[in-house]
């Protein structure tokens, strides 16, 4: 089994819709510690647009987090497009990836 690349992390606040990364890669964690009625949006994307709907997954939604979650994906879930990250403007996330 081939060695993996080191994981990487990027910490995103105040109502960010930010591109982690383009092109394939691993998500491992994703960490929010936000007060009730904040959400959080994950995507297989390089965009989500201006104002992504953060209530309603698409076609390439990997998670829709809400209120001080920690979405742990085990051993990682692959992303082909890239990694997008769309959070409420009182929303603090941190995600782990490569």
């Amino acid at each position: 089994m081939a060695e993996r690349g080191k994981a990487r992390y990027k910490f995103i606040a105040l109502g960010s819709n930010t591109t982690v990364k383009s092109g394939a890669g691993t998500v491992y964690t994703v960490a929010t510690s936000n007060p009730t009625g904040s959400a959080v949006r994950v995507d297989d994307s390089v965009s989500l647009g201006q104002a992504p709907d953060l209530n309603t997954g698409g076609t390439a939604t990997i998670a829709l987090l809400s209120g001080g979650s920690f979405f742990n994906l085990g051993p990682g879930i692959g992303f082909d497009a890239g990694l997008t990250v769309a959070a409420s403007s009182n929303a603090r996330v941190s995600v782990a990836y490569e």
